[in-house]
């Protein structure tokens, strides 16, 4: 009798060692992979640049007749941390920037981000793998007739 529960407290030991998390893999925080597009919008008539054409579906509930693709950014985000892209490349729009903050993975294995351009848009969204979300971003100053629109797109989650 003595045997067997040594054998059962052996083989609980050994699923133990197997089926526990490795404690420096558990310790690895969750990352999410965004990519940022900066596109201009603006309602001169004109061509949409074909490097947009992932999003020409989205782009076309909107009123403007001509997008240009003026930066693509990947960045990857740590879970529960932020990181800044900045928005000044192409349009001299200095001091203004997009925080990404990945809050958390859903259940579902959707990204819950926070999105932030300051003194313009903050949200929250909930994006699968490959989902897209385009923010409107600030008017384009010194003139122009148009603003910035932002596609963000979950690329990986680890």
């Amino acid at each position: 009798m003595r045997r067997i529960h040594l054998l059962h407290g052996c083989i609980a030991l050994a699923l133990l060692a197997i089926l526990a998390p490795d404690p420096a893999r558990a310790a690895e925080p969750r990352m999410a992979t965004v990519a940022v597009d900066i596109v201009r919008a603006s309602k001169t008539p004109g061509r949409t640049d074909p490097r947009l054409e992932k999003f020409r579906l989205q782009l076309a509930d909107f009123s403007f007749r001509k997008y240009k693709l003026l930066d693509s950014t990947l960045v990857t985000v740590e879970e529960k941390k932020t990181v800044s892209v900045p928005l000044e490349k192409g349009r001299k729009l200095r001091g203004k920037s997009l925080d990404i903050t990945f809050v958390k993975l859903e259940p579902d294995g959707r990204a819950r981000l926070k999105l932030v351009i300051p003194e313009v848009v903050d949200t929250t969204v909930s994006l699968a793998l490959d989902g897209v979300v385009i923010l409107g971003g600030p008017a384009i100053p010194s003139g122009k007739n148009g603003v910035l629109f932002l596609p963000v797109t979950l690329v990986a989650v680890k």
